[in-house]
């Protein structure tokens, strides 16, 4: 077990170790099959909804279109559904700004909801962080393990929201492909990062991870709840929450700002809901400098859109 003593380097290297080492398998081969290991090839997870924001999730290879650079890409590859189990890193805020109730209480509800709607199969792994990343429970299909995990986190110390999210996308992205996202539950008040979010947004676009972010902050700074105050300066919560919104939208993933039980519900239900059917396209990329380059996916199917990552860099 990693414990908040290890710093640096050393405590990022050991924490990678303990949430990849323990990954099984379990039922992962086919979408290996489907993807080739090559370095060339661009992955893109993929979620269709409707005009209501609900999953769609019987589009077929031939609906969709991808663009780069506005330029049309044939699609290489493609898998859907629940062709293998999902991975999912939950990654937790234990600074000391989480401390207070219901913020302390907020993620292991979250936790309790994501586990009671994924699948049995489905690989979950646990992470914390207040100025460093660590490890809590490598990814294993015994769900109730990482219930018993959260009694490791306890509120503490500064909070390096950005450094925590890009090792969480590193970590994660080194185990194959496959439907996989990183739920990070925070207050969203970065302290003590030494890497900026627009580094780390980079890099989890490029890894193809999706961040699904669950802001948890005061009613009185959620327009959604009856006690929010109507303030017209930012707090420090909602410029966070803002922040966080920035990364879900580059990466794939999706928002959330929570203050009730209610609207953590709402959001577990939509992340497992996106993560239940996400779609993977893969193609070869155009010859050309590397640079970014942006990608658009699309599909033919009325009153349906597609959201991914924004873009990626080709590797050198």
């Amino acid at each position: 077990m990693l414990r908040r003593g290890m710093r640096g380097r050393a405590g990022a290297v050991l924490a990678a170790a303990l949430l990849l080492g323990g990954m099984g398998r379990a039922g992962g081969e086919d979408q290996v099959l489907r993807f080739p290991s090559r370095t060339d090839l661009v992955v893109l997870s993929a979620i269709a909804v409707d005009r209501h924001g609900r999953p769609v999730t019987d589009l077929r290879r031939t609906e969709f279109s991808i663009r780069e650079d506005g330029q049309p890409q044939a699609i290489q590859h493609f898998s859907e559904g629940r062709e293998s189990p999902a991975r999912v890193l939950l990654l937790v805020d234990a600074s000391g700004s989480m401390s207070t109730t219901p913020r302390s209480s907020s993620p292991v509800m979250a936790a309790r909801q994501l586990l009671y709607a994924l699948d049995p199969t489905d690989q979950i792994a646990l992470a914390g962080f207040d100025d460093h990343y660590f490890g809590v429970v490598a990814f294993t299909t015994d769900h109730a393990l990482i219930l018993r995990g959260f009694s490791e986190l306890q509120p503490f110390g500064s909070t390096a929201l950005h450094d925590a999210l890009g090792q969480a996308a590193s970590d994660l992205a080194t185990h194959g492909e496959g439907r996989r996202a990183v739920v990070v539950i925070t207050d969203g008040v970065d302290t003590a990062s030494h890497r900026s979010a627009e580094d780390v947004i980079a890099r989890s676009r490029a890894l193809d991870v999706p961040v699904y972010a669950i802001s948890v902050v005061s009613p009185l700074d959620d327009p959604d709840s009856g006690r929010f105050t109507g303030r017209q300066r930012p707090t420090a919560a909602t410029t966070g929450s803002r922040v966080l919104a920035r990364y879900a939208e580059m990466s794939g993933g999706a928002a959330f700002v929570v203050s009730e039980f209610s609207g953590l519900k709402q959001a577990t239900d939509t992340i497992v809901g996106e993560l239940k059917h996400q779609y993977r396209l893969g193609y070869d990329p155009p010859p050309g400098p590397f640079r970014f380059r942006r990608v658009e996916v699309t599909t033919t199917r009325r009153g349906v859109s597609v959201k991914t990552r924004s873009g990626y860099v080709p590797q050198s």
